[in-house]
């Protein structure tokens, strides 16, 4: 399921690739998986970080509560860390966070502080997003930074860039031919 975000009020919905609905074949997710709203990866600016221009959605979040959340949820999240998947030549940043409620959330403020308490779950979770297009027959993802997962502190960086370039992209200081804004 994806955020639609070149149809009105940007509904979640059945991921369309070439024509055909898509399904992850290589596994089910070992995670919640959303977007932060108000972010944009700029498909025109070359991220500094990465090499690579922005894949012209909002940011993704990887979320580890051992709750499954329902689709569409709407819950605040606590960043710890970010990987940068290169995704055939964009940039495709994955925020890593916590549900903002979870217990367990007070504990975590750092890769190192989620691989204490859910030891394993980042690497697999690294590992998941590299492999998963492998069952299409397709080459593994690469990573920037070598797939390690970078601190909290560049993760709010580049949740501050994103929402900015959201904002210029919403006030039309950016060309704006496919997304809808509503």
């Amino acid at each position: 399921m994806e955020i639609a975000t070149e149809e009105a009020n940007n509904p979640i919905k059945q991921d369309v690739k070439k024509g055909a609905l898509r399904f992850y074949k290589y596994s089910d997710s070992l995670v919640n998986y959303g977007a932060l709203p108000q972010t944009w990866e700029d498909p025109n600016e070359k991220n500094e970080d990465t090499g690579c221009n922005g894949d012209n959605d909002p940011v993704d979040v990887i979320e580890i509560s051992a709750d499954a959340k329902p689709m569409g949820a709407v819950y605040a999240v606590k960043p710890f860390g970010i990987l940068a998947l290169l995704d055939e030549g964009e940039t495709d940043w994955k925020v890593l966070a916590i549900d903002a409620a979870d217990p367990n959330a007070e504990k975590i403020n750092s890769v190192e502080d989620a691989n204490e308490i859910y030891p394993g779950l980042v690497d697999d979770v690294t590992d998941w997003f590299r492999m998963y297009k492998t069952a299409e027959g397709k080459g593994e993802n690469e990573y920037a930074f070598g797939g390690k997962a970078k601190d909290t502190a560049f993760t709010m960086r580049i949740i501050a860039e994103t929402h900015e370039s959201y904002k210029k992209l919403k006030a039309g200081s950016i060309p704006n031919e496919d997304l809808s804004l509503n």
